[in-house]
């Protein structure tokens, strides 16, 4: 599959997974846009 003129987004960009994937796309040379969702305790 070609994804280089694709836009990437990537859910759970802060779990094990996710932030590898990240560093990965962008090594290769992808545009990605990470996304994370933080729960505040008050």
């Amino acid at each position: 599959m070609i994804l280089k003129n694709k836009n990437i987004l990537v859910t759970g960009a802060d779990g094990f997974i996710g932030s590898h994937l990240v560093e990965k796309l962008i090594d290769e040379g992808y545009q990605v846009k990470a996304f994370v969702l933080y729960h505040l305790l008050n």
